[in-house]
């Protein structure tokens, strides 16, 4: 009897702080007291045939704002010599996928490649235009450009994320997750 009398309470404690551990996780990426709604969608990206393979949308699924489409029809980029340069110009089309209205928020678009000797840049379009939930609007950023290092075409990626969010009474940071196997290095 004894026996069955501390494995239950074993069990209760475990269970207790199991369930303490999960709201407090719920606190912590809701701090901004707001909630993500629905699913994401798989953006769509429009540009020239060889820079379209080398973008690659950082995973976010806490963002309140979400990449619907990218247009980098006005881009270049050019590789030679292990020389990389890039002229940034790009069209996007972003949604609040949250349940409150952003004041502000800022993407990233960045060059970066394998080599650890590279250069890299960011191009930040932003807006400051108030974005009610479920509302979409594009944003466009040209002009600026970079340079750096790279020996070949394959070690340059094209990553695009979203880096800010502005709440009314609070600043959010999304999260990013780059898997390790695409070999960037990033200079955050």
């Amino acid at each position: 009897m004894k026996m069955n009398l501390v494995i239950l309470v074993l069990l209760l404690l475990v269970t207790s702080f199991s369930v303490g551990l999960a709201r407090k996780t719920q606190q912590k990426s809701t701090s901004c007291g707001f909630a993500v709604q629905g699913e994401s969608v798989e953006p769509t990206i429009k540009g020239p045939d060889e820079l379209v393979p080398l973008v690659y949308f950082v995973e976010q699924p806490d963002s309140p704002i979400e990449v619907v489409s990218v247009d980098l029809t006005g881009m270049r980029l050019s590789i030679s010599d292990e020389q990389v340069s890039e002229q940034f110009c790009a069209k996007y089309r972003v949604r609040n996928r949250s349940d409150r209205t952003i004041q502000e928020f800022r993407i990233s678009f960045m060059l970066s490649t394998n080599s650890l000797s590279s250069g890299g840049g960011t191009s930040e379009p932003f807006s400051s235009s108030p974005l009610s939930p479920g509302q979409a609007v594009d944003v466009q950023s040209c002009g600026g450009g970079v340079e750096g290092r790279s020996p070949k075409i394959n070690d340059v990626h094209l990553l695009i994320y979203v880096d800010k969010v502005d709440f009314e009474d609070c600043h959010y940071k999304p999260s990013l997750r780059i898997p390790r196997s695409l070999g960037v290095h990033t200079v955050w």
